[in-house]
């Protein structure tokens, strides 16, 4: 009922339930639950139970138990030992009773290996067979666990005349059925001390039974259950909320100091080898030298060594040393990231120092955080603080970023800091240390013990535990132990040693050769105890866990292995056959038994279960995981991570029963368990059992197919975690479709590491779908799918959103493969060490880059001399290839060829044998200047842009992206609707080639007419009808020849304006017999200041221009006169008139836009906006009902406006400045500089979010300035800022109606 309240998710207070307070995991466990009694003959109950509450005392940031003491004190246990002065008490008693002291001395047997002696009870076993001590069918009890508060109850008024039977629930009874006055003084004892003791946690309730039993029908009854209920829930939020906000780099800290100091405490010998590191590190003090290595096989006690040193190193250095320590293989099976290590260190080091952390959110690259660490290296240097840094088991981590080649580890460590590392001998870790220090390193081997060590060793070992062996006893551990000389292999076997009694034979002893062999002698004797599918279920569950299992989680898994419940279950039917789940006492005593080989540990704030040792992790995956069984358990822990038996019945056989449907009572696994808070634990551990269990079509439904899962998982956990993710899901499925996504993926990670994860859902969901949507008609399992939910998705949101309804992005299976972006300018020249799989690119301010083409990571930034590189680059190694050699060398281009290719914006791949041209890459991002050819891959860069691109010359070609209009042309235009045939029209495909007489200087496109104006540098005008373009129209130029600077054309296209260097000229254009004609010129008019640079023709023939100087100026041709409009302090950019011809609006350089009502002509708002770099507007266009306008910037972003208010609603962010733009249905289409169609919906809700924050994604700031709206001509200014006014169009709107809606 308890559990019922709190959380209904548990409905039953016998589940291992877990539910979410804020963000702390809270997981109930009652081991009474799922037994009749204890059948187990070792008598340990009693202290499991208390090292349950430890445990639980232990990993608890808040509360850490509930007591609910009713009237019935409960079972009294016979005590396990008994010490040998108080047994002889006992017997002295007896003396009278010879058969009961025989039987006393039966079954407790003196243990002279305790120290002082100790009685032990003798297991059941001994006497009787397992099955004789099954129980009979009895109560089950489901009493409640134990965790942080205290509830009593008491019965005031209970009358013992009811009767025994009555009282059965609720008091102690005699074997007899009478009431047990023993267990009833107990009872009143414990309750007078804790009513003394425990007042400020203790609930007090009084309630009278009815017929001896608690009926929730009665009111007094419902309320008494319900005030215990509405207490338990409001006292654990009260005591959750006070718990200490976790840090996860404190915590961790502490958990490597403490195991550090534990593991210090075993060391014994190693004199020698200590001195001499210390001698090594006092002499280093206060120059630079190198790191210290220590190494040696496994097993031989190089973690122990460690931290036994940093003990000693404290008291020896000054008081103000700082001492960081990670133990890398804490832990295991779990492999560290090297960015993963590096933050804690860094953020360690920074708070003991008083130095101010670099926000990590801005540490992008693992090339950046490695220089990070070695800027805090120096810093703490400089300031004379003394650091220790201790990294242990560097073969420990993981293979991202080519960690064991050690290139962050710094070679000269600066004065003060002492950097200690330790690695195996024969790991690939410590042949790369070798090569980076060469002879002038200090290295140090840790060699095997020898016999009197070892006997050193077990002596402290025994004392520090109260216990001690027999003569025989002792030479079998030195005799097994001597062979191989191994610390492990001695810990291991003095681990048993310390339960070995004097009476315990000799063949009983866990001995071995070797770690290995102690070790699977160990595992047997568990599997004798505890149940073989037991031990190999439970320990192959955390061997085959991704990121290590909880104990809820384990608990949970094992609850769903049905082999593991058929063998629970062997002697006795589970007590409710509806729900069946593994006994929380079963885990409890098998882990008992493994204290000293298994560890708890912290992984992002979470307790998890972990191997003290990696042997023990071999061992297991050899003893237990057969292919059959590995396959299964992923299976299980797949589905448990699925949530497939959340609230459903699973089927399961026991012996000498038919199939039991039943429920496992296994929680929920929602993808978010709340608004922002995610499931974390089901995005580590999902993908990979998915993809090792085989589930295949599960992997492609519930992660490569879900646009929910790419999403959160890529926000939460990063995006090179998805990636790596979907890499290994592609090599092992046969789906070319999850190929693609992983691709896709690939390509959007420059933008999402700019974000740092805080790409929101709508425009993750925009680029997937831009990227993507072409490909949705022909890959319809998965990626049409993703399109779909997209789409969905971006339909429905709450937000103003640009809906991509084409593939403008560069989409997957091309050429393009990477692109490698470095922060060190435009690349000049490239070169490639094909030996090593290096990459190395010169960069203008003199800057050398060497990326590695194995993972397409950064590994080193060298300065070079100021002055930068030129033309060409050439890199050499050493034969050991430890050296390399960077030129970078200034030639002058004097190839025909290459000046030509510097100026285009596409690469061409021509076959020397035959001279023809094979294959054309499109989706440069900026002119190349440097191409290369290496194994099947173009590799291009370009002087104007940060960025190398890697293309391959094997892609499939049916994933070919559509041709592109010429990147960087000069001179672009677009329409719409120019073919019924949508075969004749392919995007980017030319379809006439037009002949001009001189060099184009700009471009017009009258949409209804459909013709194509075309201004020349000669000052003519030529017009194409585009059904019939050979038939070309000829405006002539003025007499002096101008050239054509821009054109305009009017709302109904009847009216064309020409500007010229010195004139202005306003035509007709009409149509006679079905063909275009041109009168005029209707009107000029000299231009005595600065030419136009864009224009835009008006109602009534007036003309809105603005010049390269900011003057924005209105010229009516049909008064004569013009008028100066408010200036710019850049060159103008952009001039649009919208729709309906009520409002104008004017870009400029300086990303300063400004809309102009035009009757009267007024100036509505000033919207500035400032990004880092790249400012500018180039283009916009108005929404079909005006309300909107959208802009294109040089910023490479697309950005609607709200015409009414000025404020800005959306920003999407599209890798490429959009030249041009269209209004289209209910969004537009634009054309960008590399060439692609950009086609988007628009879509605004009629409220907005009051808190919408349209920069949230985009490191930018904008501001608006609007005149008022109460009186005409007022000059009164409001600054508008985003942050501080929210923006809430309903209200704007209905205070002033749109000009749409008047003109309507």
């Amino acid at each position: 009922m308890l559990i019922f309240r709190a959380e209904p998710s548990a409905a039953a207070p016998t589940s291992p339930a877990r539910f979410c307070m804020t963000s702390l995991p809270v997981q109930v466990v009652d081991l009474n639950w799922g037994i009749r009694t204890f059948p187990y003959g070792d008598h340990e109950v009693s202290e499991i139970f208390l090292q349950e509450i430890q445990t639980s005392q232990k990993v608890s940031a808040g509360p850490a138990f509930v007591g609910l003491l009713g009237n019935q004190y409960g079972h009294r246990p016979l005590p396990r030992l008994i010490p040998e002065k108080q047994f002889e008490v006992l017997l002295s008693t007896l003396s009278k009773n010879p058969e009961g002291v025989q039987q006393l001395q039966e079954w407790f047997r003196k243990d002279n290996n305790s120290v002082p002696p100790t009685y032990v009870l003798q297991p059941v076993t001994l006497f009787y067979s397992s099955g004789e001590i099954c129980p009979p069918e009895g109560v089950w009890k489901d009493n409640c666990q134990m965790s942080a508060l205290l509830f009593v109850r008491e019965i005031p008024r209970q009358r013992m005349k009811d009767g025994s039977k009555r009282l059965a629930k609720f008091m102690d009874l005699t074997a007899d059925g009478l009431l047990d006055a023993e267990a009833q003084e107990f009872l009143t004892g414990l309750k007078s001390r804790l009513y003394a003791t425990s007042k400020k946690i203790l609930n007090l309730h009084c309630v009278e039974l009815n017929s001896g039993s608690i009926d929730p029908k009665r009111k007094e009854h419902a309320e008494y259950l319900d005030s215990i209920c509405q207490q338990f829930i409001s006292q654990m939020t009260i005591r959750i909320s006070e718990a200490e906000e976790f840090d996860w780099v404190v915590e961790e800290a502490r958990q490597h100091t403490i195991m550090a100091a534990k593991l210090s405490k075993s060391l014994q010998g190693r004199d020698g080898l200590l001195g001499k590191i210390c001698l090594a590190m006092w002499e280093s003090t206060l120059v630079h030298h190198g790191p210290l290595v220590v190494h040696g096989t496994a097993g031989m006690g190089k973690t122990t060594l460690l931290c036994k040193l940093a003990q000693e190193m404290q008291d020896v250095l000054e008081a103000k040393a700082v001492l960081v320590i990670r133990l890398l293989a804490a832990n295991h099976p779990q492999r560290p990231n090297i960015n993963h290590v590096l933050n804690s260190v860094c953020l360690q080091v920074c708070l003991a120092c008083g130095l101010a952390p670099r926000p990590l959110m801005s540490v992008s690259s693992h090339l950046e955080l490695q220089q990070l660490f070695q800027n805090i290296l120096e810093k703490v240097s400089q300031q004379g603080n003394t650091l220790l840094l201790i990294l242990d088991s560097l073969e420990q981590l993981a293979d991202q970023y080519q960690a064991h080649q050690l290139r962050w580890l710094p070679t000269d460590v600066p004065p003060n800091v002492h950097l200690l590392v330790s690695m195996e001998t024969t790991s690939e870790a410590f042949a790369s240390m070798r090569l980076r220090l060469g002879t002038a390193g200090n290295v140090f081997e840790v060699e095997p013990l020898s016999r009197d060590e070892g006997q050193q060793i077990m002596e402290s070992h025994l004392q520090v535990a109260k216990r001690t062996l027999t003569r025989e006893q002792k030479d079998a551990v030195l005799q097994s132990f001597h062979a191989s000389g191994s610390p492990l292999q001695l810990q291991l076997i003095l681990s048993a040693a310390k339960n070995w009694t004097s009476f315990t034979p000799t063949t009983e002893l866990l001995l071995g050769s070797s770690s290995e062999e102690v070790m699977s002698q160990l595992l047997l004797k568990l599997e004798e105890k505890h149940g073989k599918e037991l031990v190999g279920g439970a320990l192959g569950c955390i061997v085959l866990a991704r990121r290590g299992l909880m104990e809820a989680e384990l608990r949970d898994v094992m609850s769903l292995d049905d082999d593991v419940i058929s063998e629970v279950y062997r002697y006795s039917l589970p007590p409710t056959p509806s729900l069946i789940r593994m006994p929380p006492v079963l885990w409890a005593r098998l882990k008992r038994d493994l204290r000293d080989q298994l560890e708890i540990q912290w992984t992002d704030g979470v307790a998890m279960l972990a191997f003290s040792s990696r042997l023990l992790s071999e061992v297991v995956k050899a003893r237990y995981l057969t292919p059959e069984r590995r396959g299964r358990t992923h299976r299980i822990l797949a589905e448990y991570f699925l949530g497939c038996w959340s609230g459903r019945l699973k089927p399961v056989a026991l012996p000498g029963l038919t199939l039991l449907l039943s429920d496992r009572k296994v929680p929920p696994q929602p993808l978010w368990f709340a608004p922002g808070l995610a499931n974390v634990r089901k995005l580590q551990e999902l993908p990979y059992h998915l993809l090792h269990a085989g589930l295949w079509e599960e992997l492609r439904q519930e992660v490569v197919g879900s646009a929910e899962w790419l999403y959160c998982q890529s926000r939460v956990c990063g995006v090179s975690s998805l990636i790596s993710d979907l890499d290994q899901c592609s090599q092992y499925m046969d789906c070319c479709e999850t190929g693609l996504v992983h691709k896709a993926l690939v390509l959007m990670k420059p933008s999402l590491d700019i974000l740092s994860g805080h790409m929101d859902r709508s425009v993750f969901y925009s680029e997937l779908l831009a990227r993507l949507s072409s490909l949705a008609s022909t890959s319809r399992t998965v990626i049409g799918q993703l399109c779909s939910q997209c789409d969905d998705w971006l339909q429905t949101c709450p937000e103003p959103v640009l809906i991509p309804r084409s593939s403008f992005l560069q989409q997957p299976g091309g050429a393009l493969q990477h692109t490698l972006t470095a922060p060190h300018g435009g690349v000049l020249c490239l070169a490639v060490g094909a030996a090593v799989r290096l990459l190395v690119t010169g960069s203008a301010g003199g800057v050398v880059a060497v990326w590695s083409l194995l993972d397409k990571h950064l590994l080193q930034v060298l300065e070079g001399p100021s002055g930068g590189t030129k033309s060409s680059c050439q890199i050499s190694y050493s034969s050991d290839r430890t050296m390399m050699a960077a030129f970078c060398l200034s030639c002058p281009a004097q190839d025909p060829v290459a000046v030509t290719s510097c100026c285009v914006w596409f690469g061409q791949i021509w076959s020397v044998t035959t001279g023809h041209l094979v294959d054309t890459l499109c989706g440069c991002n900026a002119p190349v200047t440097a191409l290369l050819l290496y194994d099947h891959f173009v590799v291009s860069a370009s002087s104007a842009a940060d960025s190398v691109q890697l293309w391959s010359l094997t892609y499939d070609p049916s994933h070919k992206p559509l041709p592109h209009i010429p990147a960087g042309s000069a001179h672009s235009s677009y329409g719409s609707g120019f073919s019924s045939d949508p075969a004749r029209f392919c995007p980017g495909s030319v379809s006439e080639r037009l002949p001009v007489s001189a060099e184009v200087s700009c471009l017009e496109l009258a949409q209804q007419k459909r013709l194509l104006l075309c201004g020349l540098r000669s000052g003519t005008v030529l017009i194409y009808p585009l059904a019939l373009p050979q038939e070309t129209l000829c405006i002539p130029p003025p007499e002096g020849l101008a050239p054509v600077l821009c054109l305009a054309l009017g709302s109904q296209e009847s009216l064309l304006a020409v500007a010229h260097w010195d004139t202005l000229r306003l035509f007709q254009v009409a149509t006679r017999d079905g063909f275009p004609a041109v009168e005029g010129p209707l009107a000029t008019a000299p231009l005595l200041h600065a030419p136009p640079s864009h224009m835009a023709l008006l109602p009534h023939r007036r003309l809105l221009y603005g010049t390269a100087g900011g003057e924005v100026k209105l010229h009516d041709f049909g008064a004569g006169v013009g008028a100066d409009l408010q200036p710019h302090s850049s060159g103008i950019t952009c001039v649009t008139a919208s729709n309906w011809e009520t409002h104008a609006l004017v870009g400029s350089q300086d990303a300063t836009l400004r809309l102009w009502a035009l009757d009267p002509v007024a100036l509505d708002h000033t919207m500035e906006y400032q990004g880092l770099f790249f400012q500018g507007v180039l283009c916009a266009a108005f929404a079909d009902s005006d309300r909107f306008v959208f802009t294109g910037s040089q910023d490479q972003t697309v950005k609607v406006w709200d015409v009414a208010s000025g404020k800005l609603l959306c920003v999407q962010f599209v890798y490429s400045p959009v030249v041009r733009m269209l209004t289209f249905r209910n969004g537009f289409v634009g054309l960008t500089l590399q060439g692609c169609v950009v086609q988007e919906a628009f879509r605004c809700p009629d409220r907005v979010d009051p808190d919408h924050n349209p920069l949230r994604n985009m490191k930018a700031r904008y501001r608006v300035t609007s005149r008022e709206k109460g009186g005409a001509g007022r000059s009164d200014l409001q600054v508008f800022d985003p942050a501080q006014i929210s923006l809430n169009l309903v209200s704007m709107l209905s205070s002033k109606p749109s000009s749409a809606c008047v003109l309507l």
